[in-house]
């Protein structure tokens, strides 16, 4: 590929990717070339290789991967990183001690990347790499592999690879309310992923745990905010959690990215006029109302749209 960025939309590529596992595997150390939906890739023994870029437009191709990244987030969800850094084994390296992360590590590492960013999916893996910022020329491409070359790490590590999960597990109240109002924040499934693997440690390290409370028990947005862990390892949009609590403020949502304000209107028991909100993920909408009592709070109700009718 020369200096450009592959023509095709990042749903298109979407759409490549998905056809990618049923590709056939060379014998040996051969690279068969393949085209799908007009986009041509390789395979060898060990991955589908689907380039995507070869430019030096870095702003073009980060609104491309950015895209791309969003779209896989809401296909697959859980997304790992993968630290090509970590995993150096080559020729020389005794086979006994050989870690078969180093043969797609490598390809990582060609491409000027240090890390890349997968995704499980069912028996494979989908991994995007997109060369480091310092690479003059920025290289991008989409590789489909056996999820066995890229295991991730199992529950038992992700107390000492997640911050928030180690918090939890703490069982400290200093720590634990911090990390509830911080997953109450995010919908990045970095971020959501290590706590959907832990969740079940968690309510136990968590369960007897005293949080206090003066106006609104500390309790309830725990479990408010393990609720969200659950819907996000159900697959299912963090913002139907909104009804089930009353501390979403919408102009947060909004300037979080999360979702649109499209309109006020009118309510005639409160000060405020109403938020009418889209979620940016989902594409439901809600009608927020704002109240205060001892405290501000914000009731979200979900209006139909034309596609429940």
């Amino acid at each position: 590929m020369s200096e450009e960025i592959v023509e095709a939309s990042p749903e298109q590529v979407m759409a490549v990717i998905e056809q990618m596992p049923d590709l056939p595997w060379p014998e040996g150390e051969e690279w068969l070339e393949w085209e799908i939906d007009g986009l041509e890739g390789q395979t060898s023994y060990l991955m589908h290789v689907l380039p995507l870029a070869a430019t030096t437009d870095a702003a073009a191709l980060a609104a491309y991967t950015s895209r791309l990244t969003w779209l896989a987030d809401k296909r697959w969800v859980a997304r790992f990183r993968f630290d090509a850094t970590l995993f150096t084994d080559d020729a020389d390296t005794d086979p006994a001690s050989y870690d078969r992360r180093s043969a797609p590590a490598s390809l990582v590492r060609s491409l000027d990347a240090d890390n890349a960013a997968w995704w499980p999916r069912g028996e494979n893996a989908v991994m995007l790499v997109v060369s480091a910022e310092a690479a003059e020329t920025k290289k991008a491409a989409v590789l489909v592999l056996p999820s066995q070359w890229l295991k991730g790490p199992p529950p038992t590590a992700y107390a000492t690879t997640s911050p928030l999960v180690a918090d939890f597990l703490s069982g400290d109240k200093d720590r634990v309310i911090p990390a509830l109002w911080a997953v109450m924040k995010t919908r990045d499934p970095e971020v959501l992923t290590p706590l959907a693997h832990s969740l079940r440690a968690i309510e136990r390290a968590t369960a007897n745990v005293e949080l206090g409370g003066m106006l609104a028990s500390n309790g309830s947005h725990l479990a408010h905010a393990l609720d969200r862990v659950a819907l996000f390892d159900k697959r299912v949009c963090l913002c139907t959690a909104y009804p089930s609590h009353q501390f979403y403020d919408p102009d947060k949502e909004e300037a979080q990215q999360h979702v649109r304000i499209l309109d006020r209107v009118p309510n005639e028991r409160q000060w405020v006029p109403d938020r009418i909100c889209e979620c940016r993920d989902c594409g439901r909408k809600y009608q927020v109302e704002q109240g205060e009592y001892h405290y501000t709070w914000w009731k979200w109700t979900e209006v139909a749209t034309d596609r429940d009718r």
